[in-house]
């Protein structure tokens, strides 16, 4: 007689729950901390977004993400004034003293840095080059005043355009966010459409709100915003739906003076080619914008 069979019976499993990585948390430095994280200043300098006048030479190749320990970019080069092409690493920070807090300084992976990338230079001395592990020196490119001077150049390419237009979509609106551009919106006069199923981005009783773009548009608004002398786009992609199939905004470069806002950097001239392109959240944006709405009642005010 054949003996029954053995059934193991397995040991219950643990269910784990695997925290996410800390994300990297900006210190409080109050008015002046950046409006962006570490790998976003990464993202602008790959995809080419770092104002050319703040580098101390011209860039030929903004080079690929690093992988692992040591700098953020690797290749990247540029053109020196003798005609002479230095290439190498290029370590970034959103604040210049974060390279000795985060111990470069001894490190001898960053001992051939061509350049140091920050947002903000907040040593002691600001503007010298960088002392780096070993001998040498890298030269340190602050870019967080240039590219905080985005709502300020918006404003001026506004001001200019005499058929203006807006279109909101995207994620990251909330109520704060929706009256910052609500306010942007009237005080200079702009036209705002929302793309499908974001109605509720622009209160659609104003006299600004032009309509919804993307599913069963009006023929109206699809004409309105092809001649449009300038698109600000807001949350939006600018896809398919949104563009009647690419057909009113043309890409590369479309016939309309493009400012296009979006929180993903990759999206940024992934298609259309801005003449401003800003990477930032919704409210973050709304918040800058709702400023510049505070300046025009002011000016008007005062005249």
């Amino acid at each position: 007689m054949s003996s029954p069979p053995v059934v193991a019976h397995a040991r219950p499993r643990e269910h784990r729950v695997r925290e996410p990585a800390a994300p990297y948390r900006l210190r409080a430095r109050g008015a002046d901390a950046p409006p962006l994280q570490e790998h976003e200043l990464v993202a602008l300098w790959l995809l080419g977004r770092t104002p050319a006048d703040t580098l101390p030479w011209p860039l030929l190749r903004p080079g690929r993400a690093g992988r692992g320990p040591g700098p953020d970019v690797r290749e990247a080069a540029f053109l020196l004034p003798e005609g002479v092409v230095r290439s190498g690493p290029v370590e970034v920070h959103l604040a210049a003293s974060d390279f000795v807090r985060h111990g470069h300084d001894r490190d001898p992976a960053y001992g051939a840095l061509v350049l140091h990338l920050v947002w903000i230079d907040d040593r002691a001395e600001p503007g010298g080059p960088l002392p780096l592990p070993g001998g040498g020196f890298a030269p340190t490119c602050e870019v967080g005043p240039a590219l905080s001077a985005d709502p300020q150049r918006l404003r001026a390419l506004l001001l200019k355009a005499e058929r203006p237009m807006a279109l909101l979509g995207g994620g990251g609106w909330d109520r704060q966010a929706v009256a910052g551009f609500e306010a942007f919106a009237q005080a200079f006069d702009l036209p705002v459409a929302v793309s499908f199923r974001c109605q509720a981005y622009f209160d659609n009783r104003l006299d600004e709100y032009a309509g919804h773009a993307g599913v069963a548009t009006d023929p109206a608004l699809n004409d309105r915003i092809a001649a449009a002398d300038l698109l600000l786009v807001a949350g939006a992609r600018l896809g398919e739906a949104t563009t009647g199939g690419y057909t009113i905004v043309r890409p590369p470069v479309p016939q309309q003076t493009l400012i296009h806002i979006h929180p993903g950097a990759e999206e940024l001239g992934r298609v259309y080619r801005p003449e401003l392109g800003i990477n930032a959240g919704m409210k973050h944006f709304a918040a800058a914008v709702a400023a510049l709405a505070s300046t025009a009642a002011a000016e008007r005010g005062t005249d």
